[in-house]
């Protein structure tokens, strides 16, 4: 069989064009730190890397999420803890005003008092997080939870009863907020009538304007000293609930820690270079492509009739 000079210079020039692809193959591994430079290179390996990929960006949004939740569990718990000291202090009045040797004037002045950490109450209740929105308002965050009525007396909740929830992992999620009638209850819209006590008030506002009123008429009543009780129970209810829901997030936080600890390790076998491995084969292989193409210029120099 007699084999022409073009065949030769044909497969020289495939085994040139072949070797130099596998030496571009090296470097580009070595530029990526990649050893996969192309899903098929290892088609199973790809599939897998996909997969870990997903799962770790999916990881790093639940903890991103567990952020958010942080932040804003931790304002609405220094808010309930404002709250709670708040309505600690008119407590102590009212017990104070409840004192049978507690004279008139007295109860005037304490009742001033109550009207002064009402409306600070007011404002934990209407307190913004660091964008603007209402903390207590459901997902009507633009508006203010509580309100005087206008005219008065009285009082609107103005919010709605949603609650944000938050992903973070993939069979847990967390609320992050409370609207405003969990915490402070819900205001019946009637005004405090002096006189007309009527235990267990649903709403801590309208609680402290009764009790306000009575001490006003030099006649305050034990029973709003209940309600207010009332109301704080209900505040340290929801205060307790937020401290669970850190823990959690807390607890999570240290497990997608250590869930994205692990992707990053198997992602790091299945698509990292081993440079060492790597600069050997990329030394053997530019060799071979030395050797190739200076077969290739030899060949190309092959012809009877250069021995005419």
């Amino acid at each position: 069989m007699r084999i022409s000079s073009s065949w030769a210079q044909q497969a020289n020039a495939y085994s040139l064009m072949n070797q130099s692809a596998k030496v571009n193959k090296i470097q580009m591994q070595l530029s990526t730190g990649n050893r996969l430079t192309a899903a098929s290179d290892d088609p199973v390996a790809a599939a897998h890397i996909a997969v870990l990929n997903l799962n770790l960006k999916q990881t790093e949004q639940y903890q991103k999420n567990i952020s958010v939740g942080q932040q804003r569990l931790g304002q609405e718990a220094d808010v309930l803890t404002s709250a709670v000291e708040v309505v600690n202090k008119i407590k102590e009045l009212g017990i104070r005003g409840l004192n049978g040797i507690t004279g008139s004037a007295a109860r005037t002045g304490i009742a001033n008092e109550m009207k002064t950490l009402r409306d600070q109450l007011l404002t934990i209740a209407n307190t913004q997080d660091a964008s603007g929105g209402y903390i207590f308002s459901g997902f009507k965050t633009g508006t203010p939870p509580f309100a005087e009525k206008v005219p008065g007396p009285g009082y609107d909740y103005n919010g709605d009863l949603s609650q944000r929830s938050l992903q973070i992992s993939t069979g847990s999620t967390v609320l992050d907020g409370n609207p405003g009638t969990d915490v402070f209850g819900t205001p019946t819209g009637a005004a405090a009538v002096p006189g007309a006590l009527t235990s267990s008030a649903g709403n801590i506002f309208e609680a402290i304007d009764r009790f306000t009123a009575d001490m006003l008429l030099d006649n305050p009543d034990k029973r709003s000293l209940t309600d207010l009780q009332t109301s704080l129970d209900k505040i340290s209810t929801v205060q307790s609930s937020v401290g669970g829901r850190q823990n959690a997030l807390d607890d999570q936080k240290n497990i997608n820690d250590d869930n994205i600890l692990a992707l990053k390790g198997s992602l790091g076998k299945e698509q990292d270079l081993d440079y060492a491995d790597a600069m050997t084969q990329f030394n053997l292989q530019s060799t071979v492509l030395q050797a190739a193409q200076q077969s290739y210029s030899k060949v190309q120099g092959l012809s009877l009739f250069n021995y005419l």
